[in-house]
């Protein structure tokens, strides 16, 4: 975390960037996400916030976002079995973002969090990831500001409201459609203890595979790392006995991205030859051709590199990188 000063300067480069997007929907494609608030928050966190108005700017002329559906009706606050029926219903995003502002405007945003996290983590796989995703990084703002603002509020209560919107059930070994596709129920095979290193073995291993397949299209695969490092991002402020079930939830979905995956045909650029670049050329070249999944990939694997130092990080950040330059940016 930066200190008090470098804190400061990261809320105030955050809400600029939040408030150049308030009124940017959620998806640019039907359950394609849109990464603008993901992507901005990742920029400010490798400290390149000069960089963010400009990489905002070329990127909504690109993913021209479609507005959201209108409000519908309140999601109620005194009636469980509504607020369960409204779970996975996109018409409904307006009513979540609605009922997550209020419900972060009358209490600590972590206990919004805690007591959600268990029933959304039923649903993580909710548009491919995303709404994880992107609660984790509004979760890392928010741990990171000094004093939450209204914007920084909002994009949690947007990220959780996505997700509960486009909630969808994590299925086990059997895939997506698969017929061996059983719901994930909880059961504790990592103590505790053993959690984080636990994180750090899933996210690279998943990172080797990455690069050693070079999948094409190259960004869907991307999320078997991205997701578990999105995990443990909000592992702080979890109490430590839901740690077992986050964990066995990021393991299950990295499988089932996988599944997904594995679905698309062919293999990327190969690699050249040799070792591929230091992680901060690494993020480098991943900010100079301004691919949304490759700026998140190379922070990501930024991150857990700092954790485990294995070339598997580096070499998946690279694949992504080689795939983007010869797919024209995505």
């Amino acid at each position: 975390m930066p200190d008090a000063e470098g804190a400061g300067r990261y809320a105030a480069a955050v809400d600029d960037a939040l408030d150049r997007l308030v009124d940017v929907g959620f998806e640019f494609g039907p359950d394609f996400a849109v990464h603008a608030p993901m992507t901005a928050e990742t920029l400010v966190t490798l400290d390149r916030p000069d960089e963010v108005p400009s990489w905002i700017e070329l990127n909504l002329r690109r993913r021209r976002s479609h507005d959201p559906p209108a409000p519908l009706e309140p999601i109620p606050d005194d009636d469980p079995v509504a607020r369960r029926a409204a779970l996975g219903d996109y018409r409904r995003v307006a009513d979540w973002v609605a009922y997550f502002d209020r419900r972060l405007a009358e209490g600590p945003w972590r206990d919004v969090v805690v007591e959600w996290w268990p029933v959304l983590l039923d649903g993580a796989f909710a548009a491919f990831t995303h709404g994880l995703i992107r609660t984790a990084h509004a979760v890392r703002i928010l741990r990171t500001a000094p004093k939450p603002s209204g914007l920084q509020l909002n994009e949690l209560a947007r990220g959780l409201a996505y997700w509960a919107a486009r909630f969808t059930p994590v299925r086990g070994p059997g895939g997506a459609g698969g017929s061996g596709e059983v719901p994930v129920t909880m059961a504790a095979r990592v103590p505790v203890a053993r959690v984080p290193a636990a994180l750090s073995e899933l996210t690279v291993v998943n990172a080797g595979l990455y690069a050693g397949l070079a999948p094409r299209p190259p960004v869907p695969a991307v999320h078997t790392v991205t997701a578990p490092a999105a995990v443990r991002l909000v592992l702080p402020i979890l109490p430590e006995e839901m740690w077992p079930a986050a964990y066995a939830t990021a393991e299950t979905l990295a499988a089932q991205v996988w599944a997904v995956s594995r679905g698309f045909a062919g293999r990327g650029v190969p690699l050249p030859e040799g070792e591929p670049p230091g992680v901060d050329l690494l993020v480098e070249e991943a900010v100079e051709i301004g691919e949304e999944h490759a700026i998140k990939l190379a922070e990501a694997c930024r991150r857990e590199y700092a954790l485990r130092p294995d070339p598997r990080y580096l070499a998946a950040a690279h694949t992504l990188n080689v795939n983007c330059r010869h797919e024209g940016g995505l």
